[in-house]
């Protein structure tokens, strides 16, 4: 079960500076451990990068819109990935909703990332 709670629940944000421009990488799933995170990530910048780290074929991530997000509902068609590496660059400012959709609804697996526009 912590390893199930560790690969997608998300983390302490790993910021890292990756470019010149200031584009910073977020890590969602590494050690440590955020119980409810549909509200977590307020840090985000157009341009910056949000990967996610965890178990292939113990989650997946979909990118969904608020009401997937609230409902645990994948069928936005925003897309579900799978490869237990996925980066999302985020571009335009707003919200931007993810959840596992093997966790969602009991683990709560799911994530909101507010994109603040650049400087």
């Amino acid at each position: 079960m912590a390893k199930l709670m560790s690969s997608l629940s998300v983390a302490a944000l790993s910021l890292l500076l990756i470019s010149p421009a200031l584009t910073t990488q977020y890590t969602v799933g590494d050690d440590l451990r955020v119980e409810h995170f549909c509200r977590l990530l307020r840090l985000a910048r157009g341009e910056d990068l949000l990967f996610f780290s965890y178990v292939k074929g113990d989650h997946n991530v979909a990118m969904v819109d608020v009401a997937g997000c609230n409902n645990c509902n994948a069928d936005s068609n925003y897309g579900v990935y799978d490869t237990g590496y996925d980066v999302f660059t985020l571009t335009a400012p707003g919200d931007v909703y993810f959840i596992c959709t093997y966790h969602c609804d009991y683990a709560d697996q799911k994530l909101k990332v507010t994109v603040q526009p650049s400087p």
